[in-house]
């Protein structure tokens, strides 16, 4: 079997691709009567490149964000490579699927349909120093005879680009404006490791100047959603002590809002984690998304927390499986 292997690759990352030049000779030589079609595909982006880069390694959302991932079965991820099986839709489909970091920003996406035909994606996010943005290419590969299904599955393609990339905009664009906040992310330096391991990866903003924030008006049972010092928390008043949640998710900083409370546990809308509220009687204090909170006099004292700007303790999140 002859190589195709670059192997500066192997020191650069740990872990060997095939060289996109070849791809083509490959998929020539392992399909007879080869017919191969190519297409692009560019979408803009406002994101910084190593979110877009994030945002693709992140298998972890495609359940709750896109509507084309049903479920998915991870046989093996490592840090510069991800193998599934993957539910399309709600059709009884499993395509494999294969996952490659084979340049810095730029990916391998590999599908196989039914055996018969390979779709190799060339994933890219770019940035020229004017501009940001996604390209796209593929390759698809068939025996001449099922050339008549390349059109259908390029329109596809396409659809399905359009599709998730305004899905995903709510992530990128919510990257954009915490960082403009002056967040931080535990996966600034992103591999498919670290972006689909379940943690608290948010790094708050150090709080700037002490504030109280009266409780007075809210209402028994009734969720709040308050901002202070470029954070969020929820807030519900039940008896003499008040409930709270992080407004920002600790995981990877999705908005939290009153509607994602469910009983005691709020959900975070981008990858389906479950976050327990802290309770606080008068005069307790508690560590929540960056900031001490002390309830105290009917009203939340926020104040710098004792350890300094860094990922809130106090919080585990629990991956739940329904939607």
């Amino acid at each position: 079997m002859r190589s195709f292997f670059d192997p500066t690759l192997i020191e650069r990352h740990g872990a060997a691709f095939i060289r996109e030049s070849e791809i083509d000779s490959a998929l020539a030589r392992l399909i007879p009567k080869v017919r191969i079609t190519k297409g692009r595909y560019t979408w803009p982006a406002r994101a910084k490149q190593r979110d877009l880069v994030w945002n693709h390694m992140d298998q972890n959302h495609r359940p709750y964000i896109h509507r084309t991932y049903d479920d998915a079965m991870r046989l093996h991820i490592g840090e510069q490579a991800a193998f599934s099986l993957t539910r399309f839709g709600n059709w009884p489909v499993v395509v494999p699927v294969f996952d490659g970091h084979y340049k810095d920003n730029g990916f391998y996406q590999v599908l196989c349909l039914f055996g018969l035909i390979v779709v190799v994606i060339f994933i890219e996010a770019c940035d020229d120093g004017e501009k940001r943005f996604m390209q796209i290419d593929w390759a698809i590969a068939s025996h001449r005879l099922l050339r008549f299904l390349h059109p259908i599955l390029d329109r596809r393609l396409r659809r399905l680009n359009d599709v998730q990339n305004a899905e995903d905009e709510v992530i990128r664009d919510r990257r954009v404006e915490l960082r403009a906040e002056g967040y931080r992310f535990l996966t600034d330096d992103p591999d498919f490791v670290n972006s689909n391991a379940v943690g608290n990866n948010v790094v708050y903003p150090p709080v700037a100047t002490s504030q109280v924030l009266s409780l007075a008006d809210l209402g028994m049972s009734e969720v709040r959603r308050i901002v202070v010092d470029r954070r969020a928390f929820l807030v519900r008043r039940v008896a003499e002590t008040i409930q709270i949640w992080p407004g920002v998710c600790p995981h990877e900083g999705a908005c939290i809002e009153p509607d994602h409370v469910r009983e005691n546990m709020v959900r975070c809308p981008w990858h389906g984690l479950e976050f327990k509220m802290r309770s606080l009687s008068s005069g307790e204090t508690a560590t929540i998304c960056g900031a001490r909170i002390e309830y105290r006099d009917g009203a939340l004292h926020v104040a710098a927390a004792s350890y300094g700007p860094n990922v809130a303790p106090g919080f585990s999140a629990a991956v739940t499986r329904d939607r």
